[in-house]
């Protein structure tokens, strides 16, 4: 028995299910798959007709109205009906009879609109006329317009009253219907010409390295939910509202990858069925080579599985040990600096879009505990927690970067520069109306004039929160759970600072000062600054 996976031709025993041909396949657990059985040939009508004369032929295309439906019942008495006049504005074949109501009005007529009128407003005396130009007349019928000349419009300027309509014959059709669906079922049995598709492949578009990051953080864990579904393109909107920049644009073809790049919804991914035209706010990034099925059946709030070439190459929050096994597995150079050894963090590379890497990469490693974590308040401060991951660059990477506003011996907080325009809307969320304890997170919220600004408190206040606001101007954000002593030792203003999520298998500190001793002249901090983000 033979069936198709992804394109390729397998033979299988009879009885196989479809959870017997997935090993080695591109495929995540509880996605859809599309199943498509093999079609028959089916020949079918269109709303098209050829015309013949002695010329040649030309093709008119129905409009679905009245008047189309009275032309299909009159087609057979115009065969044989010569070309009564033509003028610059119209081409007349008739006269035949009718029973189309009369009308005295002008009407608006394009060019190549087929339409009746009525010869001395006698529908005894009825014509098909085909409009040469546009313009504006009164022919005896409510517009009567049934249709438009489509194919062989080169043969209307040849046409004179020794010429005829010969025959009208139906355009038809050769398709193919498949009998296609999609399914999670891994269980359902197999049938000879079957074809599968396990997954979505994008080819990513080099011209467009940070509309393509976008996508690959979205798609990072191999799979994707469609979340907005058109007759024209199936979408996903989970990470909406970055800041990007305008790359390469084209005309939105079928099996087109796009992201928005500006305005409302910024950051949607489009995946295109059917042709669109160019937008500047739309960004190309890549082509679908496999899955267009699977693509087209996929209905809202499905989860497909997806692979990108390149597939994202991302190391920070990794052991300067595996991001120099990952790197070697995909070809490219690792260039260690900061802290080089195995055990070390990466807390940056460079560069840091996958589409601009070619033969090596710079990973920056820090010493582990010197790398803030934190708790964020996701269930009470849902706004609050995305605004930090935003600035930091947790929303698409293991380690972010703050920068020291202020600090000083005895001060019982220290802040973080903020960003006044995303936090510009940050309503007052989970504010501290009890006891502000130390080494909790908090964020000034938009009622204050120094909104944005992030804190952590060192001492605990019933009065002030982490930021030093009136509490009701403070959301709570989190909890450090990392060693508060160690992470303040000798910070300065304008520090730049990691900090990290907190994940399962963590210990929280105790804040108290720990054994940890810290040689400066092992680390170049002080004056390294990070390079920029894709997305600000």
């Amino acid at each position: 028995m033979i069936v198709s996976v992804n394109g390729v031709k397998k033979e299988v025993p009879e009885g196989s299910r479809i959870r017997d041909i997935l090993n080695g396949e591109p495929y995540s657990e509880g996605s859809i798959l599309a199943v498509s059985r093999a079609g028959e040939e089916i020949l079918s009508e269109t709303d098209e007709y050829e015309i013949v004369t002695q010329k040649g032929s030309f093709n008119i295309r129905l409009n679905g109205t009245i008047f189309a439906e009275k032309w299909k019942k009159l087609k057979d008495d115009i065969v044989g009906v010569g070309i009564r006049w033509g003028t610059n504005k119209i081409l007349a074949v008739g006269s035949f009879p009718s029973d189309l109501p009369v009308d005295r009005e002008r009407h608006d007529y394009m060019r190549y609109d087929c339409f009746f009128s009525l010869g001395g407003f006698d529908n005894r005396s009825t014509y098909m006329m085909i409009a040469r130009i546009n313009h504006t007349a009164g022919y005896g019928v409510n517009d009567g317009i049934f249709g438009k000349v489509t194919k062989g419009r080169h043969i209307l300027n040849s046409l004179d009253e020794d010429d005829s309509i010969m025959a009208i014959n139906p355009v038809v059709v050769n398709t193919i219907e498949k009998n296609s669906f999609v399914t999670s079922d891994v269980d359902i049995i197999l049938e000879n010409g079957m074809a599968i598709e396990t997954y979505i492949h994008v080819k990513l578009n080099k011209n467009s390295p940070v509309s393509c990051e976008q996508f690959l953080v979205v798609a990072e864990n191999g799979t994707i939910e469609i979340t907005d579904k058109t007759s024209t393109y199936a979408a996903n909107s989970s990470r909406l509202n970055v800041s990007l920049v305008k790359e390469e644009t084209a005309v939105r073809n079928e099996g087109i990858v796009n992201v928005r790049n500006e305005g409302n919804g910024a950051g949607r991914i489009y995946f295109y069925n059917s042709k669109r035209q160019v937008s500047p706010n739309h960004t190309v990034i890549g082509t679908i080579t496999t899955g267009s099925e699977l693509l087209r059946l996929s209905p809202k709030g499905s989860k497909v599985t997806i692979r990108s070439t390149p597939q994202r190459i991302m190391t920070i929050g990794m052991t300067q040990r595996d991001a120099a096994e990952f790197l070697k597995n995909l070809g490219i150079a690792q260039s260690r600096t900061g802290l080089e050894s195995d055990d070390s963090i990466v807390v940056e590379q460079e560069p840091e879009l996958t589409m601009e890497i070619s033969e090596e990469v710079e990973t920056f490693g820090r010493q582990k505990e010197l790398i803030a974590v934190w708790e964020l308040n996701d269930k009470e401060s849902p706004k609050t927690t995305n605004y930090i991951r935003r600035l930091t660059g947790l929303d698409y990477k293991k380690v972010g970067t703050l920068k020291v506003f202020f600090t000083y011996p005895g001060m019982p907080m220290v802040t973080f520069e903020g960003n006044v325009s995303q936090a510009s809307t940050l309503l007052p969320e989970a504010t501290f109306e009890r006891m502000s304890n130390k080494g909790e997170i908090g964020v000034t919220n938009m009622s204050r004039p120094g909104k944005g600004t992030i804190g952590i408190r060192l001492e605990p206040s019933s009065e002030f929160g982490p930021t030093g606001e009136e509490k009701y101007g403070t959301n709570n954000a989190g909890i450090m759970m990392s060693d508060l002593e160690t992470f303040l030792k000798d910070l300065r203003d304008g520090d730049l600072v990691y900090i990290r999520e907190f994940e399962s298998g963590d210990e929280k500190a105790e804040h108290k000062a720990g054994d940890l001793k810290v040689d400066e002249e092992e680390f170049n901090f002080v004056s390294h600054k990070p390079p920029a983000g894709p997305f600000v």
